[in-house]
This record gives structure tokens, sequence and C-alpha cells, in this order.
């Protein structure tokens, strides 16, 4: 264990690097509060690495960015971390222009990488990254228990944008180990523990039609927060659209893109979304992360607008008794921070009631 400086802040880290033979093979780091919580949770973040495949010659240098890069840290895991005094365990593990296995989507569920280019002959790092994490995770706990932090065999795991998919795609593959999920600007298009929904089917990561021996009971245990803003219009689950272009003030060219800098469809006088359907009036993907099929089933089924689809994802949950929250807080994707303190009392009030344990802990 030694010191490091996490957001200007003097905690503890232990550093692990990647051991193969222990079942994950990418390192990771372990933070750990000098204000350590009496009754410490786990958290697991969502870390989200940035692309520095281009300055990078081997896959090692991608790995010692990914090491040293958190600005995916979002406000939400510094506040369970530095405020609330629960250690973190921070994954590293790099993404590329082409693959973004932090998404944890279909490419990581089958194992199928063929399709990139990059890193090819490391590529084999990323197979049941799923059970790497999983791996991380039991690993995690037992430095921490060995270092007379005692916590018990369950997470929080959380995240934001992208890393708000990944915790609740992990949730569906992994139940067994998450003891709370809070995850942040959604887009929805989080997990549902379905298989079909007005006659649409829900394969993984939207749904569970094809994950075999889905573990219901474990996923039952788990609590939900999920929260987005009110105006939110970052969607990785967007319909295909044509690209808008316009004249600014200036008189320069621009592309109509949302709040994160994506394309974002031009607006009717109605005020709906133009989208584009294919010959068999079904929508396509604007984007890589979610397929055709995918694309197709979260807007057919939930709707095309953001806010629209996260009060029907709560419905779902509440139909199948989950134990959730569904917050939409003023702002976008890029400010709904700007209420930092509501979010963290209502996550605060949340853990309290949904957490009752007690560790006996010296430092």
């Amino acid at each position: 264990m030694k010191e490091f400086k996490l957001r200007n802040q003097e905690v503890y880290c232990i550093d692990v690097d990647y051991q193969p033979n222990l079942g994950f093979n990418f390192p990771f780091k372990i933070i750990i509060p000098k204000k350590l919580n009496p009754n410490p949770e786990v958290v697991y973040a969502c870390n989200l690495p940035r692309d520095m495949s281009a300055k990078c010659d081997t896959f090692d240098e991608l790995l010692e960015f990914a090491k040293n890069d958190f600005g995916s840290i979002d406000p939400m895991l510094i506040h369970l971390c530095l405020e609330k005094g629960y250690p973190m365990i921070i994954p590293a593990i790099p993404r590329t222009k082409e693959f973004r296995p932090n998404f944890l989507g279909r490419d990581c569920f089958e194992n199928n990488f063929s399709s990139y280019q990059d890193f090819r002959e490391d590529l084999y790092r990323y197979e049941n990254l799923a059970e790497q994490h999983k791996n991380i995770i039991g690993y995690a706990i037992k430095c921490l228990i060995d270092n007379s932090i005692n916590v018990d065999d369950k997470v929080i795991i959380s995240g934001y944008s992208e890393g708000a998919k990944f915790a609740s795609h992990f949730a569906l593959l992994h139940p067994e180990i998450i003891k709370v999920v809070i995850a942040g600007g959604t887009g929805g298009a989080i997990s549902m523990p379905i298989s079909n929904l007005l006659g649409y089917e829900f394969i993984y990561p939207t749904g569970i039609s094809d994950v075999k021996n889905f573990n219901k009971e474990e996923f039952d245990k788990i609590s939900f927060f999920y929260y987005m803003g009110e105006s939110d219009k970052s969607d990785s689950a967007i319909p295909n659209f044509d690209t808008v272009h316009y004249k600014d003030e200036t008189g320069e060219e621009k592309i109509l893109v949302d709040e994160c800098g994506n394309q974002t469809p031009l607006i009717d006088e109605n005020g709906n979304q133009v989208f584009k359907l294919d010959d068999n009036g079904n929508y396509t993907a604007k984007f890589s992360l979610f397929s055709d099929e995918e694309v197709n089933a979260i807007n057919k089924a939930l709707g095309t607008v953001t806010q629209e689809r996260f009060k029907k994802q709560e419905q779902v949950y509440n139909e199948l008794g989950l134990d959730s929250e569904f917050h939409l807080y003023p702002g976008n994707h890029r400010t709904i921070f700007e209420n930092k303190d509501q979010i963290f009392r209502d996550v605060d009030d949340f853990l309290l009631k949904h957490l009752s344990k007690s560790n006996n802990i010296r430092m």
C-alpha cells in the first residue's frame, strides 16, 4: 500500500498488475480513502480510459495510458470514495478507435473481435472479459481483507454514460457479486432482465433472451439507482438519421450535434426527431455500440426519446418487482452534476435504506 493522489486528495493505493494465472489480463488500482468509512462498501468503478491507440506502438504502451487515465472517474464515484469513505477498484482496460470493451457489448459477450484491426495480436486478452471483471473484484476484495479492511464479497458498481451501460450489462452476467448498481446518464438504454417486450426480442446486452443460465435469484437481490438529465440528448441507441447541416451566425457551415458533440437529428415542426426507416419499416443504428436489431427493439418498444424510454424502463423494473429508483434531474448529459448536492443526498438516502451490514474496521 502506498500513498497516492486522487483529485488532489491524499489516499492510499494498491497497484495490482495483470495476472493471467488468476484470471485477469489487465491491471487495476484499489483506492483506499484515508478517512475510511467504519462500515466500508467496495465500489467498482466503470472506468472509461480514452482511446490513445494512435499514440501507441505496442499494447503495453496502451496499458500504461489506461493505468493512469482517471478522466472518467465521475463525481458520483468521487462522492462514494472520497466523501463516503468507500474503497474503490479502478480497472485499466484500454480501448481503441474501433473497439470499446468498457461497454461490455455483444463483441465481448461472444468473444468476437474479428472485425477489429488495431492490436489484433493482443485482442485475446479481452476474451471472457466479464469473467475477468469478476476475478478482478474477487482478488481486490482479498487484497482489502489482507490489509485488515473487512468487506463482504459483493460490490457497489457505479458508472456514468457508457459506464452506466457497463454497470447494467455486467449485472446481467454476474449478479451474484453485485449489491447495488448506481448508473447515471443512461440514455434510456439500460439492460432489462427480459427476453421480449411488445413482440420485440431483447438480446444481450439489452435483455436476456440469449443469456444462458441467467441468475434471476441473484439479480433480484440487487438494488438499482438510475438517474439522468431532464434535457439529456446523448443517445447511444439512437436510430439512423440524415446528417443535419446548417450555417451559424458567421455563415460557417456546421453539423447539428448534441451537448456531447455527437450528431443529432432534425426536429420537425411538431417537435419530433426525424429518423430513417429501412425498407421493412425498421430502425437501424446510427452509431456502433448497439446493433441494428437492438436499436430497433429499444426504439420500437420503449420510444425514441431518451427520457420517455427511461420512464418506460422504470415501469418494467417496477412490474418485475425489482428494488429500484429512477430519478430525473435538471440538466443535460454535461450539466447534470450542477445538481450534485441533491443527487448525492438521494443516493445517500438510497444506500442508507438498502445497505444493511456492519464491519469492524482496523486500518
